[in-house]
Order: C-alpha cells, then structure tokens, then sequence
C-alpha cells in the first residue's frame, strides 16, 4: 500500500507557477498527495495565475503582502522567510510542512527556490529541485539566479535537468549522480496548455514584432536598458511593437524619464502584464521576440518562432543553433537579426513529450520506499 504521506511543494513566482503546474495537475491525476505552499513572492497575481492553471489553492501562505516587485521589497520579504527558517523550526516542521511528508518539490532559481529550500531542509526533508543544471558560470551574472542555481544544487537531493545541455553542466559540478534527465522542460507542456485556454487579450491586425524586459542585469544597467529602448523604437520604423511592460521595467523608465518616448510613439503598444495564456497568444501571432526572459527564449523555441536574446550570455540552449540569437548589447548583432530573422526557424513546432508524468513516475518509486 502507498505511503499516503504528501509531497510538499513550495513555489511563489509566477513563472514557478506556470512551470510546475503540469507536475501538480500530473500528480492529482495519478492520485498522489501534495501539499502546495506559497512563499508569497508574487502574492496578487498568484490566486488568478492558479484558476488559470487548474492549480489547487495552498495549504500555507507565507506571505501575502502584494507581489515583490522592488529590490527593497525583495530584501524585506527575503529576511523575514530567513528569520523563519533559522529561528522557528517548531513552526517550520509543524505548521508549514506536514510532519509526515518527507520529499519537497522546489523550482527554478529565484528568491523563492532559495528560501523553499532553506525551509525544507530545516524541515528535515529531501528536496527535488526542478529545472536544475541551467548555469552562466558566472557567480554574478545573472544576479542572484547564478547563486542560486549553486546553492539549491549543491544542497538538492535530486536534480531534474531539461536537457543534455542541463545535465553536462551537473556534471561539471559533480552532480551528476544525482541528476535524472528529462527530454525537455514542463515549460513545453505549459504552453501547450496555455494555447487551449481563451484569453481576451488582443492581437494587433497588422505584423508585429514582441518585447519585453525585467531582468535586474538589464533593468538596473542604464545602457542596458537604454539598449532595449533604442532597439524597439528602431524596430517600431518598419514594423508595429507590442511592448509588454512589467512594473519594475516601468519604474525605471520613469526614473530615467524614457517612459514618454514609447507612449508617444504610435507604432508602440505599451501592454500591462497580461495572463499566460494572453502572452502565448501574443507570442505564437508575432513576427519576431526580442527579450531577456529565459522561459520566452525556452517558448519561441518550442513555438519556431525568430527570437533575439537581450543579453550577454544565456543558461539555455535551446534554439542558439536556430531560431535564437543572443543580442550582447551590441548594435551590429542586433543590425544583423533585423536582416535575417525571417530565416531563423527550424520549420517544425516541439511536440510535447511529457515530461512532468516522466517527473512522477519517477517519484513514486522512492517515495512510497520511505
């Protein structure tokens, strides 16, 4: 008979939300306990991401406070989870985590992942970390993904990799023993599922080319930033722009008085961040994406679609021989994916091969052994 223990599941940002919930649907199909906790990250756009996503609520809010969208916010809402995780284990073990659940389930490489971890293993348990191995092996950039990224694999107690790409770079940190290896990430099955969905978002009558930004490296860098403006005004001469706009984007080119220069630009559509499936939506209809989003990156390739990283180096590399290429903040290789965008697509969409039922069927075998 199965163990009837839960599995734990802590995640708190939207795009954790988004990837995981394949697992979550794919473990209530298979009739597997778990118990969701959410660390509060994203805390106002959470309870519309989960109706989106078919997502059970949580057990346990952390924090429920509006989203962290400042690096203030971030550093306030991070040390009261660590104040939690360091000095109230009682709590910790009793009222977040059931005391008969034994494996955890952690994402990615945000605050969240770093603070789920620190919480499960003052739990007393065994973490499964997913979407390891993705590294820039470089400590600071991105920042603070790359430390985390170290952190939760060195202390993980099973890795799942997307990719060959994922699991060489475990493997040049020692971890490959620990590592399974999946034949793509659950991000393949979010946007198959975001494509099923309606979204009232509107779609553009003429082409369209799709930007968007948020990374503190771009953001925070003035000529980073700078760089992206320039890029989608130029883009916006030939050809319509859907600039999705997330708040801390927004913030900055406030700050740096830019703001104006796309509102008055009539070839420019400034969007509020809308759902995922309105964003799928946008991205499988445009001609084109620009962004420094590593799950867009993951998306245009699994959708064929021309997409031009904004930045210096990216943990992924799906599509790099294809239908990406990395802008590097420079002029000339941004001249030249204007020319030959039209020619980067592979000629076929990724289907979709499951990984999450991959994930709990692995599952099952060493939870019901504990």
């Amino acid at each position: 008979m199965r163990n009837i223990a839960p599995i734990e599941v802590v995640i708190g940002t939207k795009a954790q939300y988004i990837k995981t919930a394949p697992v979550l649907r794919e473990l209530r199909l298979q009739n597997i306990p778990y118990r969701l906790i959410d660390t509060g990250q994203h805390a106002a756009l959470s309870p519309a991401i989960r109706a989106a996503l078919d997502v059970d609520d949580p057990e346990v809010i952390l924090a429920n406070d509006g989203n962290v969208t400042s690096i203030g916010h971030a550093v306030i809402w991070s040390l009261k989870l660590l104040l939690v995780a360091l000095f109230q284990k009682r709590r910790v073990q009793r009222e977040i985590f059931d005391p008969q659940s034994q494996w955890c389930i952690i994402h990615g490489d945000t605050p969240t992942t770093f603070l789920s971890l620190l919480l499960a293993k003052r739990a007393g348990k065994k973490v499964v970390h997913l979407e390891a191995g993705l590294r820039s092996f470089r400590i600071f950039r991105p920042f603070p993904e790359e430390l985390v990224r170290i952190f939760c694999m060195h202390f993980s107690d099973l890795l799942f990799v997307p990719s060959t790409f994922a699991l060489q770079n475990a493997r040049k940190m020692g971890l490959e023993e620990k590592s399974v290896l999946l034949p793509q990430n659950t991000n393949v099955e979010a946007l198959e599922y975001a494509l099923t969905q309606e979204s009232a978002q509107p779609i553009p009558d003429e082409p369209f080319a799709l930007v968007t930004t948020h990374r503190v490296e771009t953001i925070l860098n003035k000529q980073n930033l700078r760089f992206v403006i320039d890029a989608a005004q130029e883009v916006a001469t030939t050809k319509h722009v859907v600039f999705v706009l997330h708040d801390p984007t927004e913030r900055r080119l406030l700050k740096y008085g830019w703001m104006e220069e796309l509102l008055t630009n009539n070839n420019i559509t400034l969007q509020k961040l809308t759902d995922h499936p309105g964003f799928v939506r946008l991205l499988d209809n445009c001609d084109f994406v620009m962004t420094d989003g590593g799950s867009i990156q993951e998306e245009a390739y699994f959708l064929d679609k021309p997409c031009l990283v904004l930045r210096s180096e990216t943990e992924r590399d799906e599509g790099l021989a294809t239908n990406v290429r990395l802008a590097n903040f420079d002029t000339t290789a941004f001249q030249e994916f204007l020319k030959i965008w039209p020619t980067l697509r592979r000629g076929e969409k990724e289907p979709n091969l499951r990984p999450s039922r991959l994930i709990v069927d692995h599952l099952i075998p060493i939870r019901t052994a504990h």
